[in-house]
Formats: structure tokens, sequence, C-alpha cells
């Protein structure tokens, strides 16, 4: 028996492959067309819809696989930003493409953002409560401890004395200025020096 739907299995792989290897692949991607795929978020402008066919055809890849890189570099808050501040795309090679960007991108893009922003807000609740309940759990076994230890410990051994400090030398530290007067001062005069 054959059939002619596509094979799941393989586009779902190759999807995942994709994510997993996009943060890798946009350097690759960034070698070969800069204007782009920007390092800088600032310079971050929306692509055309064609990239995708553009990078297929470029680097071999599925279209399953390209669309996932090409969906790791969307889903970053420099390219949503983007969406949201610029009115057209861009060709991979940086030029204007005359596409303009519409509502229902605008839309993904802050929707992304919020959904960004919600999961950083959830991420620090939940630090705040672990630290809270740290603290809890110390002032908890702090009042528990007891108040002062016993007088004497049974058998206990004595701690052992310091070691000696080692020996100094002779020699005075001299430092700074006022230091230097004081030791002139007492030092003999050179003129009774070179007639000795």
């Amino acid at each position: 028996m054959t059939t002619d739907a596509p094979n799941t299995t393989t586009n779902k792989s190759e999807k995942k492959r994709g994510y997993e290897e996009g943060g890798q692949k946009i350097e690759l991607l960034r070698a070969k067309w800069p204007k782009a795929f920007p390092a800088k978020s600032h310079e971050v402008r929306p692509l055309t819809n064609g990239a995708q066919q553009a990078m297929v055809e470029e680097f071999g890849w599925s279209p399953d696989y390209a669309r996932a890189v090409l969906t790791v570099w969307k889903l970053r808050p420099a390219y949503c930003n983007a969406i949201l501040r610029y009115p057209t795309r861009i060709h991979l090679d940086g030029s204007a493409s005359g596409e303009e960007i519409d509502d229902a991108a605008r839309a993904t893009a802050t929707k992304r953002l919020e959904e960004r922003a919600a999961r950083q807000a959830r991420k620090l609740a939940n630090l705040a409560e672990a630290e809270q309940q740290r603290l809890r759990a110390a002032a908890k076994e702090s009042a528990q401890a007891p108040e002062s230890a016993p007088a004497s410990i049974p058998n206990a051994q004595p701690e052992p004395a310091a070691p000696p400090e080692p020996p100094k030398s002779g020699k005075p530290l001299v430092a700074g200025s006022a230091a230097m007067a004081v030791r002139l001062q007492t030092a003999e005069p050179l003129s009774q020096r070179l007639m000795a």
C-alpha cells in the first residue's frame, strides 16, 4: 500500500533538528547575509517572506529545517521589535523588498514579546518565592537552635596555642616623606661622614 502523504516523522525530526541547531546556524546565515542577520540588535530588520526559500536553495536544507532555523531567528526579541518598528521588509542582501508588514505579523510579534515578558515575570516570582522559603527555613532553624553553648564539654581537648610569630628584621620600614625626614634628622650629616 502506498500513500501520497508526506512523511510526517521526517518533517518533525527536521523541524526538531532545525530548532536545536538554529543558534549555531544563525552564525552561518550571518556570515552569508550579514545585513539580514546582524549581530547588533538595533540593526535587525524584518525579513522578506522569501527568505526561507533562499536558504533552502543556498544551503540545500529541507524546507522544514530552514523554517525552524528561521523561526529561531524570528523568536528573538530584537526581531519582534523590528517587526513593530519598521513598515517594510528587506531581502537577505539588505535591500528593500517593498513588502509591507501586515497587522497579523505585528500582532504575532506583540504576542511573542508579551509571552516572553510573562515568562520572565514568572521566573522572577519563582526565584523570589524560593528565596522567601529559604529565609523562612533559616529563621525556623535559628529559632530552634540552643541559646548558648554549654559551659564545658566533657573530655574536651584544649585548643592548641597559636604558633609564634616569625622574628622581624632589624631594618625599620620607611614609608613616605615624614618617615624619611625623621631618618635624615637622626642620621649623621654627610660632611661629617666624608671627613671621617
